[in-house]
């Protein structure tokens, strides 16, 4: 039986773990965090993703899956590390802050898994990277390990594309580009990945591979800037954005994205800024969206302050605002770069001008707690306290709002969940 360690226990890691062991692998999961190597071992899943639960008990039972903070020799690594971003602003001013990506975390992997580098050995990085960076990862393996790199081991550069709560269905569903370093690691990866992969695998290089992934964001970036920026001259000239758009759409050859309060995840607000870090004169359009969808929240926090003014002059008392959502998108349990939890947040800081609750279901109350949310468990227990609602995640659960009375309620709508709601 092959080994596999995978290097990374995240949002991809850990799927990709189990997937691997499902289909015959013995792996061995590596990550820093003990309370998630604990948590894993046990068969409890730190993250929630549909199926995980009940995958990840019966992959533990079988014993082909185990996760240590000690790096473990295999025929096949994979890697599957953060790659956040840091800002960099030399003219000090808002015009010119450029986000760079932070490679350090797979930098240090490529420094762990030298340790233990074998001769014939495949390294798979999985981790979106800017373009360059995985030969610069192989570089470091071949540096520390000793061994020579497309001759004793092999490198290659598959980038995941899933959609959170449909990771599994995707890792096996979806086309995989694979870029090797030299042809036999495009080789040897594919060969991997069929065991599991029942799309397309296309190969490529390894810098191909990179700006695939990239130039995929960044397009859906570019095209959500866009739809935010017809509801902005919607909202201007008192139309529906969300009408005006399933209108619009009626074109055939017309398929505008719905807005919604900003783009979050670790993709599509981030991968655009790898490409604009390296090729920033080429990549103008692709900063003038990030920078159209990073200031949605900041205008969605203005225009609720303003109605806040406005209740208080009216009422006489401070608003009760009720936040609907904090995760980047629906039904999952992410909050990574959630426009959702940057206006909540900011809103919770004006204690004078405002009174914030939320109610998020698939967020832990300690962490809502830990955030210091007032935060309510029952939607009708929620929408009974609040003035004014906010909705900024259309999750399943807030389509339970057409059976609540909203009377005397003030409704903003940042989801186009209502429009949704009624529009049948």
């Amino acid at each position: 039986m092959e080994k596999v360690t995978i290097v990374g226990l995240g949002y991809i890691g850990l799927p990709t773990a189990i997937i691997c062991a499902q289909s015959g692998y013995k792996v061995s999961g590596f990550d820093i965090d003990q309370d998630k190597i604990n948590k894993i071992n046990k068969a409890i899943s730190p993250i929630l993703e549909t199926g995980i639960t009940e995958k990840l008990k019966k992959i533990i039972k079988s014993g082909n899956l185990k996760a240590s903070n000690n790096i473990n020799k295999a025929n096949i690594f994979l890697v599957a590390v953060p790659t956040p971003f840091i800002i960099k602003n030399k003219k000090n001013n808002n015009l010119n802050k450029i986000k760079q990506v932070d490679l350090s975390y797979v930098f240090n992997a490529a420094k762990e898994i030298s340790k233990v580098l074998e001769k014939n050995n495949l390294v798979i990085l999985e981790s979106t990277v800017s373009v360059g960076a995985t030969e610069k990862f192989a570089k470091i393996l071949e540096k520390h390990s000793g061994l020579k790199l497309s001759k004793d081991f092999y490198v290659a550069h598959c980038p995941e594309r899933v959609l959170p709560g449909k990771i599994f269905e995707e890792l096996t569903n979806n086309n995989r580009v694979i870029g090797g370093i030299c042809p036999k690691a495009s080789e040897l990866a594919k060969k991997f990945y069929s065991k599991f992969v029942m799309g397309n695998i296309l190969i490529t290089d390894a810098k191909t591979a990179e700006m695939t992934k990239l130039i995929e964001n960044s397009y859906r970036d570019v095209n959500i800037a866009f739809a935010n920026q017809v509801a902005a001259m919607a909202n201007s000239a008192g139309i529906n954005p969300y009408k005006l758009i399933d209108l619009a759409n009626m074109h055939p050859r017309v398929n505008i994205l719905t807005p919604g309060c900003g783009v979050g995840g670790h993709c599509i607000a981030v991968d655009p800024w790898f490409l604009v870090s390296s090729f920033p004169k080429d990549s103008l359009l692709l900063k003038t969206a990030r920078d159209i969808n990073d200031k949605k929240p900041e205008i969605i926090i203005k225009n609720i302050l303003k109605l806040s003014k406005t209740f208080y002059k009216k009422n006489k008392v401070i608003p009760k605002i009720l936040s609907l959502g904090l995760t980047f998108k629906p039904d999952i349990d992410d909050l990574r770069e959630s426009p959702a939890l940057k206006i909540s947040k900011k809103l919770n800081l004006q204690k004078k001008k405002l009174k914030l609750s939320v109610f998020e279901p698939n967020i832990n109350k300690i962490i809502l707690d830990n955030l210091d949310f007032k935060n309510f468990n029952n939607l009708r227990e929620a929408i009974n306290w609040a003035d004014i609602i906010l909705i900024l995640v259309s999750h399943d659960i807030f389509f339970e709002l057409k059976n609540i009375n909203l009377k005397d309620k003030i409704i903003i709508d940042e989801s186009g969940l209502i429009y949704r709601m009624y529009k049948n």
